[in-house]
């Protein structure tokens, strides 16, 4: 028993250092998207739809609910190719080599590929979102 509450506390402290890490890179994309030098606003709706639907996905993972962990990788992957597609077709606009928007959009995917880490390879937390069989 003392065994399962240890593995049950571990899956939620992955919980909580993926959320952590989802809202540092959130900071680093609302910076990038009210920056001067971005001149497509649609970055600002893309990093609240981001920050929305994350927190939502988090909730859902914290209530054990196993498909929010694969929708939720899903959800940062085409998030990384979207602000990715985005800062290569700023940075060919620009005549500064790196602005620092580049810099804030370049720290946000790196904190989401964080985020990514222990969603794939956390044991406690993948056992903590499969389904519950028998009686526990």
């Amino acid at each position: 028993m003392q065994h399962s509450r240890k593995r049950k506390r571990w899956a939620k402290i992955w919980i909580l250092v993926v959320f952590f890490l989802l809202t540092v890179a959130h900071f680093f994309f609302y910076r990038f998207s009210t920056d001067s030098l971005n001149t497509y606003k649609v970055s600002e709706g893309m990093t609240f739809g981001c920050a929305l639907w994350s927190t939502v996905l988090l909730v859902a993972m914290w209530m054990r609910l196993g498909w929010a962990r694969y929708v939720l990788g899903a959800l940062i992957c085409v998030s990384i190719f979207g602000f990715g597609a985005l800062v290569l077709v700023l940075r060919s606009e620009s005549i500064a080599s790196m602005p620092t928007a580049m810099w804030t959009a370049a720290a946000g995917i790196l904190f989401y590929i964080a985020a990514l880490v222990p969603l794939g390879t956390a044991h406690t937390l993948r056992d903590f979102l499969s389904p519950r069989t028998g009686s526990r």
